[in-house]
């Protein structure tokens, strides 16, 4: 009597089965908002918030490690992005650590190209922000003049606890685990500052649709779509 054989993923699944397991391994940045509450809110909010992270390296040039990109801009429209139409502390706070987001993000799919002429790479990460835990869908814009970090959202990690009914399937490549302290933000105390997702308007561009980029990721870490909708926080 013949034994069963399972039948093989298919490569799509197979794709899928693998983000979501680097995704997994992926450690949690952390960082506070603390810093952030401090900055006065209004007229001058955005340039307090560039003055505070121009001696944490972050505006310039990164890589994405997943796809090898180098040339990854991280600049004032893509601070201004982020603060505008409701940026909570937290969220603004992540800032400080997306160079370690782009560095270290899951490349999940590109879009075709707007009425713009724009195109928008989509990634994962996970950021532990005033001691809670976050997926992180961010986006990174593509015109003729290069790529650049755009905008990033946030949900609760326990909302993509589930997953559909079988185990992930492995591919049978060792997922190498990066260590947590590599992803330690600076010492500060934390809060309680929880971020909200947002839509974003920025002159010249269309809106970053939050509830496109979390199905997105929900697809690509095979996130069970009978589940109700990812909470926002």
């Amino acid at each position: 009597m013949c034994k069963s054989q399972k039948s093989e993923a298919s490569p799509a699944e197979a794709a899928a089965d693998d983000k979501r397991a680097r995704f997994d391994a992926l450690p949690f940045l952390e960082v506070s908002s603390a810093a952030v509450r401090l900055i006065p809110r209004g007229k001058g909010f955005v340039q307090g918030v560039i003055d505070w992270l121009k001696p944490r390296n972050v505006l310039g040039s990164h890589i994405n490690y997943d796809t090898g990109w180098d040339n990854i801009i991280l600049n004032r429209a893509s601070v201004r992005n982020v603060t505008y139409h409701g940026g909570k502390d937290g969220k603004v706070a992540l800032l400080a650590l997306a160079p370690k987001l782009i560095n270290y993000g899951i490349y999940l799919e590109t879009t075709p190209k707007n009425d713009q002429g724009l195109i928008s790479h989509i990634f994962a990460g996970k950021a532990k922000i005033d001691g809670v835990r976050y997926a992180i869908v961010y986006v990174v814009r593509e015109d003729v003049n290069g790529r650049r970090y755009y905008e990033h959202s946030l949900t609760k990690m326990e909302a993509l606890g589930r997953i559909d009914d079988q185990a992930l399937v492995s591919t049978g490549k060792p997922q190498k685990r990066i260590p947590a302290h590599t992803f330690r933000s600076e010492g500060e105390p934390v809060g309680t500052e929880n971020p909200r997702l947002v839509r974003i308007y920025h002159a010249g561009e269309s809106a970053v649709d939050e509830n496109s980029t979390i199905n997105i990721l929900k697809k690509h870490l095979k996130v069970n779509r009978s589940a109700e909708n990812i909470q926002k926080s």
